[in-house]
């Protein structure tokens, strides 16, 4: 799980001497990069810059520390890049991931009838925003059971000024609206099992929400309810489109043959199974 990337502060050299990272002195810059190697961050003087833009000594002294305690760079920084969006992020939900990028790029590019799409397990609201982003016309509705979460989401709704989305707190389909159907359902749901759980890096398993991530013995706790749920919240020729673990491809596929739809399990970048892209079809 790699960090993302934001750009670099450039060096300005003040009054010609002493040179700085924007407001950070060069030597405080490299000791700070000297912690951040010694701790075992790889990408110490990128991670650096990134911490000392745009704040003065003091603020970067305090992201210093927290980062050398194991905190996730991105809720140092309180923001990702995320598709064509920003995204605010912190405690109390995931960090959105590159992969999850490429389940927007996938479910942009289907052709579905008309109709609202929902998106499950929306935590910030990553996909659901970056989809409403592109698609104006489209009602959104994102779920999750997390209150925390859906703080996250409602402030990038707003940052973002998208009056096409509709967040809702609950158990996966509990809370929308009686007899909805939806043109699609997406969702990167949790799907880590336990024993992976059990072996994430600190950064991810003590800072991360667990809810966002571990999914039972298999991972598939989550996504065998939404597989298996789904039928009852699609429009005929409806689809589903969920990010999954790299070993459950062949799983998944049978759970949603089973369930009416016609899968395909597609690869990441990466070249790992990531994907599943189905489609309901009720006479099946």
């Amino acid at each position: 799980m790699g960090y993302l990337c934001y750009c670099c502060t450039p060096l300005w050299k003040i009054g010609g001497s002493p040179i700085y990272y924007g407001a950070i002195m060069t030597a405080d810059f490299n000791i700070a990069v000297k912690r951040l190697l010694d701790a075992g961050i790889g990408n110490a003087r990128n991670e650096a810059r990134w911490l000392a833009e745009n704040v003065g000594e003091q603020e970067f002294a305090s992201r210093l520390e927290r980062r050398l305690k194991g905190e996730p760079l991105q809720y140092i920084l309180g923001t990702v890049p995320f598709h064509d969006i920003q995204l605010y992020v912190g405690p109390g939900v995931l960090i959105p991931r590159p992969e999850t990028e490429q389940l927007v790029e996938l479910a942009l590019s289907l052709h579905i009838p008309d109709g609202p799409i929902c998106d499950l397990c929306t935590g910030s609201g990553a996909i659901a925003l970056a989809m409403a982003f592109q698609l104006r016309h489209v009602a959104f509705t994102g779920i999750d059971i997390s209150e925390e979460a859906l703080r996250w989401a409602r402030r990038n709704q707003n940052a973002m000024g998208l009056d096409n989305v509709t967040f809702l707190e609950g158990d996966l389909y509990a809370p929308r609206q009686e007899n909805a159907r939806f043109a699609m359902l997406t969702a990167n749901p949790p799907y880590v099992t336990s024993g992976e759980y059990s072996q994430l890096e600190s950064v991810v398993k003590d800072y991360e929400p667990r809810l966002a991530l571990e999914a039972g013995d298999e991972g598939l706790d989550i996504i065998t309810r939404i597989i298996h749920d789904a039928p009852g919240h699609l429009m005929p020729g409806g689809r589903l489109v969920m990010e999954i673990g790299e070993k459950q491809g062949n799983a998944v596929e049978q759970l949603l043959s089973k369930a009416g739809f016609a899968a395909e399990i597609k690869t990441d970048y990466a070249g790992r199974q990531r994907f599943a892209v189905a489609v309901f079809n009720p006479q099946h």
